[in-house]
């Protein structure tokens, strides 16, 4: 594998952002369909702190996509991308998706960039998506008052949030991106050719 060199996004090809914003409108989608059934349902359900096990749904577009292009960038514009595709699907979340979207990512591609955009394992995904936790927590204490909940659910909630993150982000776009790799739709791309 060859380290990558050069600023932010100057090492993208057409095909690489081709790839990732067809992705990130893909997910994108997927975002919309997130925001208005099924996590206004978990919340309905299990309250905020339960719901929280199901938030990282969210940070698939800042994983997914530098998973398999694995170069720098990558991960802020997947995420920006796919925000701002939700907010277009009629999304609840109106223009706050701007800074999740922008955050959110960045806070993946810190990660990604922490290990030079060269080690792309479990772990590394996982530590990438529960990193996307953090903004969103940041915006979500200071738009739903969770200062105000007693210190023991403040905890559950980290542990969702951060826990989320690292599973149905990080964990859930390595599954969902080796199993499109194998079957050779990602021949052109670093995921594809470790695949095969």
């Amino acid at each position: 594998m060859t380290r990558q060199r050069g600023g932010f996004l100057s090492n993208l090809n057409a095909a690489d952002l081709v790839l990732t914003a067809g992705l990130a409108v893909v997910i994108g989608v997927w975002f919309g369909f997130w925001s208005a059934f099924v996590y206004p349902a978990a919340t309905a359900l299990l309250g905020p702190i339960g719901a929280s096990f199901l938030y990282g749904a969210w940070f698939l577009g800042g994983l997914i996509p530098p998973y398999i292009i694995r170069k720098p960038g990558v991960a802020f514009l997947g995420e920006f991308i796919a925000a701002h595709v939700e907010f277009l699907t009629g999304s609840p979340y109106g223009t706050l998706l701007t800074y999740y979207g922008a955050t959110q990512g960045l806070a993946s591609e810190l990660v990604f960039a922490l290990f030079r955009y060269q080690r792309w394992d479990l772990p590394v995904l996982m530590l990438a998506g529960a990193a996307a936790a953090v903004p969103a927590l940041i915006m979500d204490y200071i738009l739903y008052d969770y200062q105000t909940l007693a210190i023991p659910l403040q905890a559950i909630l980290w542990l969702g949030y951060f826990g989320s993150g690292a599973v149905l982000g990080g964990g859930v776009a390595k599954w969902v991106s080796d199993a499109v790799a194998r079957t050779g739709l990602l021949s052109a791309f670093p995921l594809g050719k470790e695949v095969r």
